[in-house]
Formats: C-alpha cells, sequence, structure tokens
C-alpha cells in the first residue's frame, strides 16, 4: 500500500502480504521484523524516525531499527474523511497528512 524506504541498509514499510510493518535486509533479504501493532500503511522517513501512516487513521513515530517494530508516539488522525490512504509529506520541519478533504501539518522539529 505504501512503498518501502530505505534506511542505512534496510528496507522498511507494509504491504497487502501479511498486512504487516516489516523490516528487511536490502543486501540479503533477510527480514528482520513483521509486526501486526497498528494497521498497513503508507510510511516516510525523517531524523532516524519512520512516520507511518495507517489505513485505520493511526500515526506513529517508529525507530528506524532492525531490532523491532518499536512506537515512540502515536496518535489518531480524526479530522477528515474518507480513507486514510494518502501518503504523508515532511518540509519545514513540519509532517502533512491529508485525510480526505483536510491537511493537518504535526510541527516534528
Amino acid at each position: 500500500m505504501g512503498g518501502m524506504v530505505l534506511v542505512n541498509g534496510y528496507l522498511y514499510g507494509s504491504g497487502d502480504t501479511g498486512r504487516e510493518w516489516r523490516c528487511v535486509d536490502w543486501k540479503t533479504g533477510t527480514e528482520k521484523y513483521a509486526d501486526k501493532t497498528i494497521a498497513k500503511g503508507a510510511v516516510i522517513y525523517a531524523d532516524g524516525m519512520l512516520y507511518c501512516y495507517s489505513e485505520r487513521g493511526e500515526l506513529a513515530l517508529v525507530e528506524a531499527m532492525p531490532a523491532g517494530f518499536k512506537i515512540a508516539g502515536q496518535t489518531k488522525v480524526e479530522l477528515g474523511t474518507d480513507q486514510h490512504w494518502a501518503h504523508p509529506v515532511i518540509g519545514d520541519g513540519k509532517l502533512f497528512v491529508r485525510h480526505g478533504d483536510t491537511l493537518i501539518a504535526y510541527k516534528i522539529k
């Protein structure tokens, strides 16, 4: 659903197969973890952290570490309408999340 990001030799993201958040070693293809703590979704990376936006509106800040899916903070996107399928964007120290007809900006710097 939301693609993957490559960070320090590891791929992080989620997809339809298994509907899990995964970490995979880029060179060997070895899976480091698969986690269903939050629903599958889109991911973006900045400053050592993964920003995971799930199809259920869960927005989680996750450490980009192959040791496990460790959530450092979490909230729920409740403003807006329809599906939570937009990809988050980071710019000028802000995380932008669109949910239907609503754009939300979170200060992250």
